[in-house]
C-alpha cells in the first residue's frame, strides 16, 4: 500500500510539473475526494504543487540521470490537426495510424474529384442542364425564321366540259402573287428574335450558376459529415484505450464496476453517432451524385477542402457592384425591358398593311356553231390569250393591331418592375451573404484558435489525471462530450464559412474574383504562434482598412474595437482569443 502511494505521488508530481500552480490546486480539490488515500494524497498534492516549480528549475539546471524513469502515458492525438503546442512523436504516430483507419477515406481523398471537376461533369451530364441548353437552339431557329421573307404564291386553273361529254372547250389560267411587307416588319422581327435569344442565353447561364451554387453547398455538407465521422471514430479509438485502462484498474480494485460500464456506454453511444453520421454522409453523397448526373450506385470520391480557407478581402459595396454587373438573371430582366420596347415597335409596324402584287396569264378556247346558211355542220374555233396584272392592299379600318400594342406595353412595364425588384433583391442577397460570411469567419477563428484547442487540452489533461487515479470516469465523459460539442461546432463553423462563400457566389452570379481574396497563402484562420496579440490584430487587418482609421474620441483615444475589448476582458492567465477582423462597410 505504501509503495502504491509513492508510485501515485510520483505520477502526480509529473502531472503537476506540466500544469500551473492554480491547476495544481484544482487537482488538490479533486484528489481530496479519492477513495482509500484521500488524506495522504491531499497532503502530497499540496506539497508537490508548492515544490514542483523549484524542482523543475533545479532539474533544468543540472538534470540527474534517471535510474528508473516513470512509464510514459500515451495521450490521444488532438482531433482535426489543431493543437495548442507542437505535437510529439507519439501523438504524430497515433494520428497517422488513426488516419489510415478512418472510414471517411473511402469517400474523401486528396485524389478525389474537386468541386471544379464536379461542376464540369455536371455541365456535360446533367439532363435538365442539357434540356435548358436546347432553348438556345429553339431561339436560334426563331432568329432564322424571323429574317425570312414571305414566299410567292402560284395558282393555276383549268376547266373544260369535255369530261362531261361536252364540247372540246377549255379555260386555263396561271398566276403568281407576292406579298411585300411594309413598315420594316422583317427587320423588327429579327431584332425581337435576337433579343429573345440573348434572354434565353442569360437565363440558361443563370440556371447553370444556380446549379453550381447548389453543388458547392452539397459538396461542403458532405465534407462536414466526413469530418464529423473522423472526430467520432478518433474518440472511439481513445475510448477503447480508456476501457482497457479502466479494466486494468478494476482488476486492481482501484475503481468500481460502474466506472467501466459508464465508459462502455459512452463508447457505444459514440458508435451510434458514427452510424448516423455515416448514413448522413452516404445520403449527402447520393444527393451529390444526382446533382452531378451520376448514377446513384456509381462510385464517387471527393477531394477535401483546406482547413485554412482563404480570407475574403473586399467590401460590401464592391461585391454589390459585381453582382449588379454580373448577375445573369438581372441581365435577363434588362433584356426583357429591351424586348418589351422592341415588341411595341413590332406591334406598331404590324398595323401597316402589306402590299400583294400579282400577275396572271389566261387562255380560253371555245367552239361556235355557224349558221346553216353558211353550210351544214360548220363550226368556228375561238381562242383568247390574256395577261393580267394586279395589286391588293388591306385597308386598316377596324383592326389596327391595337390589342398587340397594348399587350407589348404591358410586357415592358412588367419587365421594368421585375428588374427593379430583382435589383433590390440582389442588394439584399449580397448584404445577407456577406454578413453570414463575417459571422462564420468570426466563429471559425474562435473555434479553431481558442475553443477546440482548449477542449482538447482539457480532455488530454483529464485523461492523464485519470490514468494516475486523480480524476473519475465522470470527468472524462463530461470533457469528452464537451469536446464532441466543440468539434461539432468547429465543423459547422467551417461548413458555414465555405457555405457563405458559396452563397456570396450565388448572390454575385459568378465566381468570386481572385483579386477579392487576400494575397498569397493568407488564411482567415491566423497562425497565432507568429504574432503577439497587438501585432496580430495589425497584421490581419486588410490593407484597404488600415488607412481608414476611426476618428479619435473626445478623450484622445481611439475607440476600442469589439475584438480588442474581448481580449481585454479575458483573464491574464488564460490564452488570449484571437478574433479575425472583418472589413468595414463603406
Amino acid at each position: 500500500m505504501q509503495r502504491k502511494f509513492f508510485d501515485t505521488a510520483s505520477g502526480i508530481e509529473r502531472l503537476a510539473s506540466k500544469t500551473t500552480p492554480s491547476y495544481g490546486m484544482s487537482i488538490f480539490k479533486t484528489a481530496s475526494r479519492c477513495r482509500k488515500r484521500s488524506a495522504y494524497v491531499a497532503f502530497a498534492l499540496a506539497l508537490i504543487s508548492s515544490v514542483a516549480p523549484a524542482i523543475r528549475a533545479q532539474t533544468q539546471t543540472a538534470p540527474p540521470p534517471l535510474q528508473n524513469p516513470p512509464p510514459t502515458t500515451t495521450t490521444p492525438a488532438p482531433l482535426g490537426g489543431r493543437q495548442a503546442g507542437a505535437p510529439d512523436a507519439g501523438r504524430a504516430a497515433t494520428t497517422a495510424l488513426q488516419a489510415n483507419q478512418l472510414t471517411s477515406s473511402q469517400f474523401v481523398d486528396a485524389s478525389g474529384l474537386t468541386i471544379e471537376q464536379l461542376s464540369e461533369t455536371g455541365f456535360s451530364r446533367r439532363a435538365d442542364l442539357l434540356a435548358a441548353r436546347q432553348r438556345l437552339a429553339v431561339a436560334q431557329g426563331r432568329v432564322i425564321q424571323a429574317g425570312l421573307r414571305p414566299n410567292p404564291t402560284l395558282d393555276t386553273e383549268y376547266g373544260t366540259p369535255r369530261f362531261l361529254a361536252g364540247e372540246p372547250e377549255f379555260d386555263f389560267s396561271a398566276g403568281v402573287s407576292q406579298v411585300f411587307e411594309l413598315g420594316g416588319k422583317r427587320r423588327k422581327r429579327v431584332v425581337v428574335a435576337r433579343l429573345e435569344l440573348e434572354q434565353a442565353r442569360a437565363e440558361v447561364l443563370a440556371f447553370e450558376r444556380q446549379f453550381a451554387a447548389e453543388l458547392r453547398a452539397a459538396y461542403v455538407h458532405a465534407l462536414g459529415f466526413a469530418k464529423q465521422l473522423d472526430v467520432l471514430e478518433q474518440l472511439i479509438a481513445a475510448n477503447d484505450e480508456l476501457v482497457r485502462i479502466t479494466n486494468e484498474r478494476l482488476t486492481e480494485g482501484d475503481v468500481a464496476p460502474l466506472d467501466l460500464n459508464l465508459v462502455r456506454v459512452e463508447t457505444d453511444r459514440l458508435r451510434v453517432q458514427v452510424v448516423r453520421t455515416h448514413a448522413n454522409l452516404e445520403s449527402q453523397l447520393i444527393s451529390l451524385r444526382t446533382l452531378v448526373g451520376f448514377e446513384t450506385t456509381e462510385p464517387l470520391r471527393i477531394a477535401p477542402l483546406p482547413e485554412r480557407p482563404p480570407r475574403l478581402d473586399i467590401s460590401l459595396p464592391e461585391l454589390t457592384d459585381i453582382a449588379l454587373r454580373e448577375r445573369a438573371d438581372l441581365r435577363a430582366t434588362r433584356l426583357g425591358e429591351e424586348l418589351g420596347t422592341a415588341r411595341i415597335t413590332l406591334a406598331e409596324s404590324l398595323a401597316t398593311p402589306n402590299v400583294a402584287a400579282s400577275v396572271r396569264y389566261s387562255r380560253s378556247k371555245g367552239i361556235i356553231d355557224l349558221p346553216e346558211q353558211l353550210g351544214e355542220g360548220l363550226i368556228a374555233r375561238d381562242t383568247d390569250n390574256e395577261l393580267t396584272f394586279g395589286v391588293s392592299i388591306e385597308i386598316p379600318v377596324f383592326n389596327r393591331n391595337q390589342g398587340e400594342i397594348a399587350s407589348a406595353v404591358g410586357e415592358r412595364a412588367q419587365a421594368t418592375r421585375q428588374r427593379e425588384f430583382l435589383e433590390a433583391t440582389i442588394r439584399r442577397d449580397v448584404a445577407l451573404s456577406f454578413r453570414r460570411y463575417r459571422a462564420a469567419a468570426d466563429a471559425l477563428v474562435l473555434y479553431s484558435t481558442q475553443i477546440v484547442p482548449r477542449a482538447e487540452q482539457n480532455l488530454n489533461t483529464v485523461r492523464v489525471g485519470y490514468n494516475l487515479g486523480e480524476f473519475s470516469v465522470f470527468d472524462i465523459v463530461n470533457e469528452q462530450r464537451r469536446l464532441i460539442e466543440n468539434e461539432t461546432g468547429y465543423i459547422e463553423a467551417l461548413r458555414d464559412y465555405y457555405t457563405s462563400l458559396a452563397e456570396i457566389e450565388r448572390a454575385l452570379g459568378t465566381q468570386i474574383p481572385a483579386s477579392s481574396f487576400a494575397p498569397g497563402t493568407v488564411s482567415v484562420i491566423p497562425d497565432v504562434h507568429q504574432f503577439k496579440p497587438g501585432d496580430f490584430l495589425r497584421a490581419v487587418t486588410p490593407p484597404s482598412q488600415r488607412s481608414r482609421q476611426t476618428p479619435a474620441t473626445t478623450s484622445g483615444r481611439q475607440p476600442e474595437p469589439a475584438a480588442a475589448s474581448f481580449l481585454r476582458a479575458t483573464p491574464s492567465n488564460a490564452p488570449q482569443p484571437v478574433v479575425q477582423p472583418i472589413p468595414k462597410q463603406n
